[in-house]
């Protein structure tokens, strides 16, 4: 099982509001602890979590999300969002990004009745690695925005862009933002501007490392699968440094709406270890 800090991390919902699922009986954890009353979540909790934020991007206030959340299929699900993406079509691109985490909370749910394989993960070292980053507290919509500066700022200092990097610092800020850190691995050092910074990304001695294919736009469903993975294969985990994501650049001509190659890496420690 997880901590609550550790369950926070691989769904992107903050600890604060894990503890309120808690109290109202939303999202009660598998297990607390009756001494420390530390709570514990189980990797398949994510699927109820994945339901529980679908209905909220719908309109639903959390009390009438309680009794519906078990009585409604997965096809009454799929189109009600449907139907909610229609109206979204109809605003402004800030909601959009709205609009593609309700096409990936379908996806998610699928698999609790689907299931499909998927490549197997596995556990690496990774180096530290040179790149130019900018981290910053936005609302999550705004990665997109930030991942395309990057790739300018790289282009424009005469260097192809390479992978696309996304470090996860806080999902838990206030008003909906996140902490996080965008940028793009580089061949060789260029120069700071003042906005984006050339820094190593630390070493990660030990991570669960996860490809698949992703729409950086949306919400990605591969943490839920590693989830799996680390919890069945004897690892937690660890604290530091924070879970990076890496996307491949597209083939020449592809879409760049599609889906992107993707890595998942979330740092983990053996079951057993005194370190995190």
């Amino acid at each position: 099982m997880f901590k609550i800090s550790d369950f926070s991390k691989l769904s992107r919902v903050s600890v604060k509001t894990l503890r309120y699922y808690d109290q109202i009986g939303l999202l009660r954890p598998a297990h607390t602890d009756g001494d420390s009353g530390y709570r514990y979540y189980t990797a398949d909790q994510l699927y109820r979590l994945h339901r529980i934020l679908a209905f909220k991007d719908l309109g639903f206030t959390l009390e009438q999300i309680g009794p519906i959340l078990e009585e409604v299929s997965c096809e009454e699900i799929n189109g009600m969002l449907r139907l909610k993406q229609a109206e979204l079509q109809q605003k402004v691109l800030e909601e959009q990004a709205r609009l593609a985490r309700i096409e990936a909370r379908v996806q998610q749910i699928r698999l609790e009745e689907g299931k499909a394989p998927v490549s197997e993960p596995v556990v690496k070292r990774i180096d530290a690695e040179l790149a130019a980053t900018l981290r910053a507290r936005v609302p999550r919509s705004h990665l997109g925005q930030l991942a395309a500066e990057a790739q300018r700022h790289v282009q424009g200092q005469g260097m192809a862009p390479g992978p696309l990097v996304v470090q996860w610092h806080d999902c838990g800020l206030p008003d909906g933002r996140v902490d996080i850190e965008v940028g793009v691995l580089l061949g060789r050092p260029i120069r700071d501007d003042g906005r984006f910074r050339v820094t190593r990304l630390p070493e990660m001695p030990l991570v669960a490392s996860f490809l698949h294919r992703c729409d950086p736009r949306g919400v990605c469903r591969a943490s839920s699968q590693l989830a799996q993975w680390i919890e069945r294969n004897g690892y937690r985990i660890a604290d530091e440094p924070p879970q990076r994501e890496l996307f491949y650049p597209e083939a020449e001509g592809e879409d760049p709406g599609a889906l992107r190659h993707a890595e998942l890496l979330i740092p983990v420690v053996p079951n057993g270890s005194k370190t995190d």
